[in-house]
């Protein structure tokens, strides 16, 4: 968009593609002579409410320590692509976890696991 112009009229809306595995839709949006953006969107509903059950567990979270393991959140892909556009950081990359669990903490709170950290 041109700067000072006005937002651009939406002209079509269009599903390209749908994943059963993730949920994930990818739409494309075309604004007439304006361009075009896909986008992509995702179901999360299953997440957050197995998320919100597990942090309500007190047991799960004391039988993965127990175990040497932390369950800490469940991220929908979506929301890990997020943070890699906005803050450049790579779930893959493990000296970027520290800086991802807080971003998680503040920004996206149920996607947690866990009660307390």
């Amino acid at each position: 968009m041109r700067c000072g112009a006005s937002a651009p009229i939406f002209m079509s809306k269009r599903l390209l593609e749908y994943d059963p595995m993730t949920g994930i839709s990818t739409w494309f949006e075309g604004y007439g002579n304006d361009g075009f953006k896909v986008a992509q969107t995702q179901d999360v509903k299953k997440i957050l409410d197995r998320n919100k059950r597990l942090a309500n567990d007190g047991s799960y979270k004391r039988q993965g320590i127990k175990e040497d393991w932390y369950h800490f959140a469940t991220v929908p892909v979506t929301v890990l692509h997020e943070i890699l556009m906005k803050y450049n950081l790579d779930w893959a990359n493990k000296d970027d976890l520290p800086k991802i669990e807080k971003i998680l903490q503040r920004d996206y709170k149920k996607l947690l696991t866990v009660d307390k950290v």
